[in-house]
């Protein structure tokens, strides 16, 4: 890799926005989990980035973002609707079959799919580490599938399908997000991506309403999602992609599937097996080498450095 193509090092800073960011993203596996049969994927979807972009669009307006929310019509309706819409549907249909921890674990495969993508379309050079990372990630896909209870019906294959092809999405939208938007504010990103995606999918939430309607349990479990997972959550995320890069700041999944399997269990009483545990920490391994942090020259700034 060229020297200009390097990443710039990660401050201590990126690294605490990061952990927040996994705590806020992988309790959302849970509350997902917990509020999509009370509303379905498409209204539950709708609602939350729909709440997310209403949260923030005030803010952006207060900081004389329009007109650069303007600038961008059509990079933003491209980043809202395949890679923010479509991904958010598949994660809401998986979360009818399979559980929060299990969708958290094989959702770490994205910072796999992201290196794929850097090297296949970006021609940036893996290196022998990062392509046994690539290797034992996905390797543990097939250690955390096999012989597993998912792959015994139609639906919990299309789920799992489902979840890794979310995982894809992302992979290519956070590289879109840095070539198309790199100039473009972290506020402008979000707001405009949310905005797009939520009105896309607004008549397929409307076509799709539940009959009965949802208990304020479900409610509330809908108020986190757009909040404090989609709305804040977002923000750090668009912050922490154009600061440290693609591949790292999807390095948020690591913490994700801990989120996920402890509070699915305390809250839902989800099950956590010795195979979920097993297949994630090899799916976890594989993704620390891809992304350099073991055997690589990933480094962290200390504070301050810029």
């Amino acid at each position: 890799m060229r020297r200009s193509d390097k990443l710039p090092a990660m401050r201590a800073r990126d690294v605490v926005e990061l952990l927040l960011l996994s705590v806020l993203w992988g309790a959302a596996y849970l509350f997902m989990r917990a509020a999509v049969p009370a509303f379905g994927p498409a209204p539950l979807v709708a609602m939350r980035l729909g709440l997310a972009a209403l949260m923030l669009l005030p803010v952006l307006l207060w900081r004389g973002g329009l007109p650069a929310l303007l600038a961008h019509p059509k990079q933003l309706l491209a980043l809202g609707v395949p890679y923010t819409a479509l991904p958010f549907m598949l994660l809401g249909f998986a979360s009818l079959h399979i559980t929060a921890g299990l969708i958290a674990v094989l959702n770490a495969t994205a910072p796999l799919f992201a290196a794929l993508i850097a090297h296949f379309l970006l021609k940036e050079r893996l290196g022998s580490w990062r392509a046994w990372g690539l290797a034992i990630g996905f390797a543990g896909v097939v250690v955390l599938m096999w012989g597993s209870g998912s792959f015994r019906s139609g639906s919990g294959v299309l789920a799992v399908l489902a979840v890794l092809g979310t995982s894809l999405l992302w992979g290519l939208g956070a590289h879109y997000t840095r070539k198309h938007l790199a100039s473009a504010d972290a506020m402008v990103i979000t707001v405009g991506s949310l905005l797009a995606a939520s009105l896309f999918l607004a008549p397929f939430a409307w076509a799709s309403w539940p009959v009965e309607s949802p208990g304020a349990r479900a409610w509330a479990e809908l108020a986190f999602l757009g909040v404090a997972s989609s709305g804040f959550g977002f923000l750090l995320y668009f912050r922490l992609l154009r600061r440290i890069g693609p591949v790292r700041a999807m390095s948020v999944t690591f913490l994700n599937p801990v989120v996920a399997m402890a509070s699915g269990a305390l809250y839902l009483g989800e099950a956590v097996t010795l195979q979920m545990l097993a297949g994630g920490a090899v799916v976890l391994l594989g993704t620390a080498l891809s992304l350099g942090l073991i055997g690589g020259r990933v480094k962290v700034a200390p504070t301050g450095q810029a």
